[in-house]
């Protein structure tokens, strides 16, 4: 009678010994793995370069050729990755790592390549320059490839497209320079407050229309204590008909509408220090 094998134990039938199940499970996840390796390093979607120990390029992946233009045989054997990027990148990278590690690090493959060979984890951005001259934001993991014995024989630097990020960044800085023009314009009165609505910041255009200093109001009035009481009656009487809820007179008739998620542009007159009437939008 065949002897029941206990868990973890299964029977190798062509030589009659045991192997451990957790030795087949480890087997079948380095397969798993090399196939998520080799569809990786295959992508055109990724930029898969792998250098020799000195960083001269030995492979140049399809990802690589189609987000870099040069073809492999224009870089293999040739060149290393820095000679593809951004030099100034390169000298502030040595410079910083220079300082951050206390060792003196020259500009180029170095500079790409030293935390990696000192096994530590290196991720950052970097920008390669295409064969048409173009440039090419990208992030790249650098990671050292070693042998047996744990000698570096070799580098690998993995590149995903970091355009979108860069063109992100780029129309929020722009947009936060128009915004900051815009606040800071004698053109606009720019009013901003708390959530009960007392003034908080108070612009040069809203000193120079309404005609009080930002000592005057900043945390003592509130938008509503400044415009036309009777607009204000008739805007909170308008909102509690259309909206079927009662809304007080005052600021929060200004606001209620903003406070649900609703945009909202209206006329209204303020009231300048001196008396005058300002009908603003």
């Amino acid at each position: 009678m065949t002897p029941q094998i206990p868990s973890p134990f299964i029977v190798d039938p062509a030589v009659g010994t045991l192997d451990y199940v957790t030795e087949v499970r480890q087997q079948e996840a380095l397969l798993r793995t090399g196939t998520l390796q080799s569809a990786i390093f295959n992508s055109a979607n990724f930029s898969s370069i792998a250098t020799d120990a000195k960083g001269v390029i030995q492979i140049f992946n399809v990802g690589a050729a189609r987000m870099l233009g040069y073809c492999a045989a224009d870089v293999l054997n040739k060149i290393t990755p820095a000679d593809i990027s951004d030099p100034q990148e390169l000298i502030a990278r040595a410079n910083a790592l220079s300082v951050e590690l206390g060792v003196c690090i020259a500009p180029g493959f170095e500079a790409l390549a030293f935390k990696a060979s000192r096994g530590i984890e290196d991720i950052y951005e970097l920008t390669y320059i295409r064969k048409d001259g173009s440039r090419l934001p990208a992030v790249v993991s650098v990671t050292a490839l070693r042998d047996a014995q744990d000698e570096i024989i070799g580098y690998l630097l993995i590149g995903t497209d970091n355009t979108a990020r860069k063109q992100a960044e780029e129309a929020l800085l722009k947009a936060g320079a128009l915004q900051r023009a815009i606040f800071n314009s004698a053109s606009f009165s720019s009013i901003a407050t708390d959530a009960k609505g007392v003034i908080q910041i108070f612009n040069v255009g809203a000193e120079r229309m309404l005609g009080y200093a930002a000592a005057d109001v900043v945390n003592k009035i509130t938008p509503a204590d400044i415009s036309d009481s009777e607009e204000i009656v008739a805007r909170a009487r308008a909102l509690s008909l259309e909206l079927s809820t009662t809304i007080a007179p005052g600021f929060v008739a200004f606001v209620f509408m903003a406070s649900r998620g609703f945009e909202d542009i209206y006329e209204l007159t303020f009231l300048r220090l001196d008396g005058s009437r300002l009908p603003a939008v």
